[in-house]
C-alpha cells in the first residue's frame, strides 16, 4: 500500500510538472508582432510569375515559407537556391518541394568559404570586412548570375543583408551579394524581398526568449554580438506584410518535414511550432514581414 501511494505521488508530480510546462495560446501571444505594415500588393500585379529564393542554407527561408507557399498556390514558379542543402532520409529529397519547385545547390562542389571545415563556430558574427575576405565572392557571384538570368525571375527572396536574421556571416554574405548584383544590374529582376522580423518579434523571440536560453545553455548570443559589431539595434524594419493563414497547413508541413538536426534550430526562432496544430499556430502568427529592395535610379 505504501508503494502504491509513493507511485501516485510521483505520477501526480509528473502531471503537475507537465501542466506547468505546457505552453498555452495565451503564452504564445506574448511573441506576436504588435506593429502593422502595408499589405504587399506588388506581387499580385506581376505578369512574370517566377521567383527565386536565394539563401545560404535551405532552412533559412523558414520565416518566408508562408509567402512562398502562397505564391506557389497562385501559380507562381519558384525555385530555391542555396549554398547548403539537407536531404531527408525518408524520401531522399529536399523539403523545399513542399512549398515550391524544389532546391538546387548554387555550387556543385559546395566550396564557398575559406576554412569552413575547420571553424568551431561558423555561425558567429564577424566584421563585414572579414566576410569579404573569407568568402569566395567571385565564384559564388558567377554561379548566381548565370542561374538567375537563365531562370528569369521577377523577384528574389533572401534574408536581410545587414544582420542576416541573427548575425550568421553566411546569411549576410549571400544576401549582400544578391543585393550588390541587383544594384549593379548583373541580375535582371524587379525587386528583392528580404525576410525580416519586426522589432517586437525580434525583441521577444530572439533577444529575450532565445537569449535567455543561450545564456542558460552556456552559448554565446550571436544576435547580441551582431548588434555590437555592426552598430545596429536589430534587423532592418519591414516595409510590407503578408497574411499567410490560408497556407498554414503547407507551412507547418514544410517546417516539420526537416530532420531533427534542423528542427532543433528552427525551434530557436519559431517558438513551440511543433506543439500546436497549423491552424491554431498560424492563426496567432498569421503574418510574414519583408523589407522590399528596389533599384535606385540616379
Amino acid at each position: 500500500m505504501k508503494q502504491v501511494k509513493i507511485c501516485l505521488i510521483i505520477l501526480l508530480g509528473i502531471c503537475f510538472r507537465f501542466c506547468q510546462d505546457k505552453v498555452t495560446t495565451e503564452y504564445l501571444k506574448r511573441f506576436v508582432a504588435t506593429e502593422t505594415y502595408p499589405t504587399d500588393v506588388f506581387l499580385d500585379t506581376v505578369s512574370n510569375q517566377r521567383a527565386l529564393i536565394i539563401v545560404a542554407h535551405d532552412d533559412d527561408d523558414c520565416a518566408m515559407s508562408g509567402m512562398i507557399a502562397k505564391l506557389t498556390a497562385k501559380g507562381w514558379t519558384i525555385k530555391q537556391l542555396s549554398l547548403q542543402s539537407h536531404i531527408l532520409l525518408t524520401t531522399g529529397s529536399n523539403p523545399a518541394h513542399i512549398i515550391c519547385q524544389g532546391n538546387e545547390l548554387i555550387l556543385k562542389d559546395g566550396y564557398y568559404r575559406i576554412g569552413l571545415d575547420t571553424m568551431k563556430n561558423p555561425y558567429l558574427p564577424i566584421p563585414y570586412k572579414k566576410i569579404k575576405e573569407q568568402f569566395l565572392t567571385d565564384k559564388v557571384a558567377s554561379a548566381i548570375i548565370k542561374k538567375v538570368n537563365d531562370f528569369k525571375p521577377s523577384v528574389i527572396f533572401t534574408l536581410d543583408n545587414e544582420k542576416g536574421g541573427y548575425g550568421h556571416p553566411e546569411h549576410i554574405f549571400i544576401s549582400q551579394l544578391v543585393k550588390d548584383l541587383f544594384e549593379k544590374d548583373k541580375i535582371h529582376i524587379d525587386k528583392i524581398y528580404q525576410s525580416v522580423y519586426t522589432d517586437q518579434l525580434e525583441k521577444e523571440i530572439i533577444d529575450k526568449w532565445l537569449g535567455d536560453r543561450l545564456k542558460k545553455w552556456g552559448y554565446p548570443n550571436p544576435s547580441a554580438i551582431a548588434n555590437e559589431i555592426y552598430g545596429i539595434s536589430g534587423m532592418p524594419e519591414p516595409t510590407v506584410q503578408v497574411n499567410i493563414t490560408e497556407v498554414a497547413e503547407i507551412k507547418m508541413n514544410y517546417l516539420r518535414a526537416y530532420e531533427e538536426d534542423v528542427r532543433k534550430n528552427l525551434r530557436k526562432f519559431i517558438p513551440y511550432y511543433e506543439e500546436f496544430d497549423a491552424k491554431t499556430y498560424f492563426g496567432i502568427f498569421d503574418r510574414e514581414f519583408f523589407r522590399v529592395i528596389e533599384k535606385i535610379n540616379y
